[in-house]
């Protein structure tokens, strides 16, 4: 039976994956942000980038927990921090964020396997080695969700959410500090370490 409405209306702002890892002390505060991209289409073209706030309270991060915009498309990296980065409220009232100057990563991969127990993202460049591991994986859900659910408040959004229940940020061999907490999105409990897969934004046509 087809779809009566097989096609979503509004414009694509991107797709491709979005996995991040927020950690945070005993006190519920953050002390380690990251998000990754690994970007399929958008406006300013595919590629990879990873924002990192190794250093949340801090305008300038430290060599050992940086504060750093690597990415292997710099119009890419532009782009996300105006249009999407910049809606999301914990990343952009950083203390950081109006600093935050694309650099060249020079290498991207990853490992482990989504479907067991653990999985990885390792970004390299400017003389850093970035590695994301989640650990203790959940069970995929798919998930559509509605401006008005969503961290920007300006999209539509469908993705595959596979939540961690343990992870880490390692720069350089060494892992910055913090647990992983829980949230909550669209009334579903879930972690502050997740993997987004098949992730598409769009605008829909009330916000163009």
């Amino acid at each position: 039976m087809p779809l009566s409405a097989p096609i979503t209306p509004g414009t694509v702002d991107w797709t491709g994956e979005n996995p991040g890892i927020l950690l945070k002390n005993d006190s519920g505060a953050f002390t380690a942000m990251a998000l990754f991209f690994r970007v399929a289409w958008s406006p300013a073209g595919q590629g990879q980038v990873l924002w990192l706030y190794g250093s949340p309270a801090s305008q300038v991060g430290t060599p050992e927990a940086p504060n750093v915009l690597l990415a292997d498309n710099v119009d890419l990296a532009t782009y996300l921090k105006s249009n999407f980065v910049g809606r999301l409220g914990a990343f952009r009232d950083a203390p950081a964020f109006e600093r935050m100057t694309p650099r060249l990563a020079q290498a991207v991969r990853n490992s482990g396997d989504p479907m067991s127990h653990r999985y990885a993202e390792t970004i390299v460049g400017e003389g850093l080695s970035v590695e994301l591991v989640w650990e203790d994986l959940e069970q995929p859900r798919a998930l559509e969700l509605t401006p008005d659910q969503v961290g920007t408040g300006a999209h539509t959004m469908f993705t595959l959410l596979v939540a961690a229940r343990s992870a880490q940020i390692i720069v350089n061999g060494r892992a910055l500090p913090g647990q992983v907490g829980s949230r909550v999105q669209a009334g579903l409990e879930t972690t502050t370490a997740f993997l987004y897969f098949s992730e598409t934004w769009v605008i829909p046509p009330s916000a163009e």
